[in-house]
């Protein structure tokens, strides 16, 4: 009986410096970080804006909108974040508009941005929060005065830029 004891309690003591041989562990530090992220997105194709109407005895001829094109953004940084919009060159006769929606920050409403160019870029939505939001409308607004003459097809860039 004693010599079954001795062997059985030699089994578990060998289980046992098994058991403690085979588990081992290993540990790895890690530095996790969210860096700024902004993005900004617009659909919708090049628009055209022609005047062709106005009323007689007005110097301001009938303007012209466009609401087709909606942008979307995503950021993560503060709400002290908000939206610009410029133009590639001054716009040499007319005046050119745009007013975007928003839900993430508060619109400026209608701006001109006719003078507005990359280094004097116009705020259009302020305050915006984090997070993101899609399929907000840009409306573009576009007048001229009779008293202006002609503007042959010209092409303009808007650009968007996202600004903390």
């Amino acid at each position: 009986m004693k010599k079954s004891i001795l062997i059985l309690s030699a089994a578990f003591m060998s289980l046992a410096i098994v058991q403690s041989a085979s588990a081992q562990t290993a540990t790895q530090g890690l530095s996790l970080s969210v860096i700024k992220v902004y993005r900004i997105a617009i659909t919708g194709g090049t628009i055209t804006l022609g005047i062709n109407t106005g009323v007689a005895g007005t110097n301001a001829l009938t303007a012209v909108s466009d609401a087709s094109s909606t942008y979307a953004i995503t950021q993560n940084n503060s709400a002290a974040t908000h939206l610009t919009a410029n133009l590639d060159a001054i716009m040499p006769k007319g005046k050119l508009q745009i007013a975007l929606a928003s839900v993430l920050g508060t619109s400026s409403g209608t701006v001109d941005i006719s003078n507005a160019i990359a280094a004097s870029a116009a705020t259009v939505v302020t305050a915006i929060a984090m997070g993101a939001e899609a399929g907000k409308s840009i409306t573009y607004t576009f007048s001229a005065n009779a008293s202006e003459g002609l503007l042959t097809a010209t092409s303009k860039t808007v650009t968007l830029t996202v600004v903390d």
